[in-house]
């Protein structure tokens, strides 16, 4: 995505529906997307929102509600060595399919 859009909001926009469809149906169908396909390069924001739209439909958060209080927490803390060492202790507590 960064590779061949704008970065700057290429998140933040919205690809055409017909295009996040259809490549929505590709990856359904277990098929592997060419992401170099013309359709898609030129429409770039279809794929950032089709990566947003699978984390919002995931049944738990990639970040989990389990942990949700712990995350909270360790991004509040204002010393930033002592938030990251904070972070990535709640990171290891993931789910090994969301650690990964």
């Amino acid at each position: 995505v960064e590779q061949h859009g704008v970065v700057d909001g290429i998140y933040r926009l919205s690809g055409v529906s017909s295009n996040i469809q259809r490549l929505r149906q590709e990856f359904d169908s277990d098929r592997c997307p060419d992401l170099q396909k013309d359709v898609y390069l030129q429409d770039i924001h279809c794929v950032s929102s089709l990566c947003k739209a699978y984390f919002r439909e995931l049944p738990n958060p990639l970040l989990t509600y389990q942990l949700y209080d712990k995350f909270a927490d360790a991004v509040a803390i204002q010393m930033e060595e002592a938030r990251l060492v904070k972070i990535k202790d709640v990171l290891k507590e993931l789910p090994v399919p969301h650690y990964r």
